[in-house]
């Protein structure tokens, strides 16, 4: 089992990404509906998932791990949502705009946390328990996927 990534590496990673996304959808315009085939997401479609799972996955689940002893981690089948809330008709700058806002939100919230509470623990549907930095770890891995497909994207 590898060592858990510290802290201030995680939190450059939140960073990053969010300083990645917004390079890369600012300018020049991009096509934010394009899509490689018709089963792939476009990147409006991504920047949409983006700014939904950061307000109501990551930001929620390190609020219960911060604020409650040993909470519930449900989880979350985000995939669907594309279709269910119509992601291919929302504005890409305004879902670009909202994500960096809650990122923005999130890394305010974790910054400056005793140690301690990085390793407070939740029950996690998919994992079982889990600390918040392990939570936070998942986090970057799942903007480590999006900034390939970003990137992938934006070569058309």
């Amino acid at each position: 089992m590898q060592p858990p990534i510290p802290v201030s590496i995680l939190l450059q990673e939140l960073t990053a990404f969010a300083v990645a996304v917004n390079t890369a959808l600012s300018s020049p315009e991009p096509d934010w509906t394009w899509r490689p085939d018709p089963t792939s997401w476009s990147l409006v479609e991504v920047v949409c998932h983006l700014r939904d799972v950061e307000e109501e996955v990551h930001a929620v689940r390190y609020q219960a791990v911060i604020t409650q002893e040993n909470p519930f981690l449900p989880g979350a089948t985000t995939d669907e949502w594309a279709a269910i809330r119509c992601y291919e008709e929302q504005d890409g700058p305004l879902a670009r705009d909202a994500f960096l806002a809650a990122r923005r939100q999130n890394l305010a919230l974790l910054r400056d946390l005793d140690s301690s509470v990085w390793q407070r623990v939740g029950r996690h549907a998919f994992f079982g328990p889990t600390s918040l930095q392990e939570l936070v770890n998942l986090a970057v891995q799942h903007d480590e996927v999006h900034l390939q497909q970003i990137q992938e994207l934006l070569r058309k």
